[in-house]
């Protein structure tokens, strides 16, 4: 399923602050105002407005759309989990997936990805210290945080595990050990619930390129634990 014009057009129509912009033949951009009027038991009626844009790829929802806030309200920067190019961080690839599969529309979208964000950033400005929702680390250490959360799992090493389970085809990743300890094959574990819920979020490649990625950090981080480790065994002259 790809985003075709007729869709585009009726987010518009129900966007009314939002206009389409100059794109490429690859995505659509569209640029205008997203107004914030939320009420909270813990903080009240929040009432804001932001300016931004949002790169849209044509085969979303494969793919996550980009979004930038251009009204300079905020610095873009890693404590309001900017990147390098201004874009921002809505959370990990592997639950805007989950997110945008649960509801796969451009609404859909702003509501549960874009919406969330802006509303912890509005807190922000007004005082509260931190993002209301939590915060993932900044790079690797975030995609693990949130494989280790959204799996309630403990172990860097159960986390890749895991991911050689998502990145094979069912008929084989099934018949590993489960990921949580239990010593039972996956079928046989209640945790093959929630692997059923993710497996088809992102593709048995990418779940292999996240199982490759977290594992040469693993690596590394052992070696280097090991290098430590004989420091204090052979002291240096």
């Amino acid at each position: 399923m790809h985003i075709n014009i007729k869709e585009l057009e009726m987010f518009l129509e129900s966007n009314p602050q939002m206009s389409l912009a100059p794109s490429n033949n690859e995505e659509y951009v569209v640029k205008g105002i997203l107004s914030l009027d939320i009420t909270d038991e813990s903080y009240g009626n929040i009432k804001d407005e932001f300016l931004i844009k949002i790169v849209i790829p044509k085969i979303f929802p494969n793919e996550i759309p980009t979004v930038y806030e251009i009204g300079e309200r905020f610095p873009k920067t890693l404590d309001y989990h900017a990147y390098p190019d201004s874009s921002l961080c809505l959370g990990s690839p592997m639950s805007l997936k989950k997110r945008i599969k649960d509801n796969p529309t451009l609404d859909g979208f702003i509501h549960s990805c874009v919406v969330p964000y802006f509303y912890a950033i509005s807190l922000r400005l007004q005082g509260e210290e931190n993002f209301v929702f939590g915060e993932l680390y900044h790079g690797i250490d975030g995609i693990i945080q949130d494989y280790v959360e959204v799996f309630e799992l403990k172990y860097i090493d159960q986390v890749i595990n895991l991911l050689d389970i998502l990145s094979q085809k069912p008929n084989r990743g099934n018949k590993k050990k489960c990921p949580c300890g239990c010593e039972r094959i996956v079928t046989k574990c209640s945790f093959h619930k929630k692997i059923l819920e993710y497996r088809n979020v992102m593709t048995r490649k990418e779940f292999s390129i996240d199982k490759d990625i977290i594992s040469l950090y693993y690596d590394k981080w052992k070696e280097n634990q090991m290098q430590k480790r004989m420091r204090k065994l052979i002291p240096y002259a």
